[in-house]
């Protein structure tokens, strides 16, 4: 079974070496937030297009090197057909960060 809950990016920075990654600090209800790398940075140019978001965020996977940077998620995302489009799978905007999903 995937956990999958409700996390608000509080900060994020372009990964030092890789054009591909933005580094997340997520807000998913725990007791500090979740640093998670994604691989969206051709599709969201600044981190002000992400801070503050809300996203879906797959919790229980195993930790994952990213670009030598420790990933403990994944963001939801949605693509196009074409693959032109990528965007957030956001939830309703009155859930709180942690509530399952």
């Amino acid at each position: 079974k995937l956990d999958v809950r409700v996390g608000k990016i509080v900060e994020a920075w372009p990964h030092p070496d890789s054009e591909k990654l933005w580094c997340e600090r997520i807000d998913v209800g725990e007791g500090a937030p979740r640093e998670i790398a994604s691989g969206i940075r051709a599709y969201y140019a600044e981190p002000s297009d992400l801070e503050g978001r809300s996203v879906l965020v797959v919790c229980n996977l195993k930790p994952a090197k990213l670009g030598g940077f420790p990933s403990n998620g994944m963001v939801l995302c949605g693509t196009s057909a074409d693959g032109s489009v990528v965007e957030f799978v956001e939830p309703p905007a009155e859930s709180p960060p942690g509530e399952r999903v």
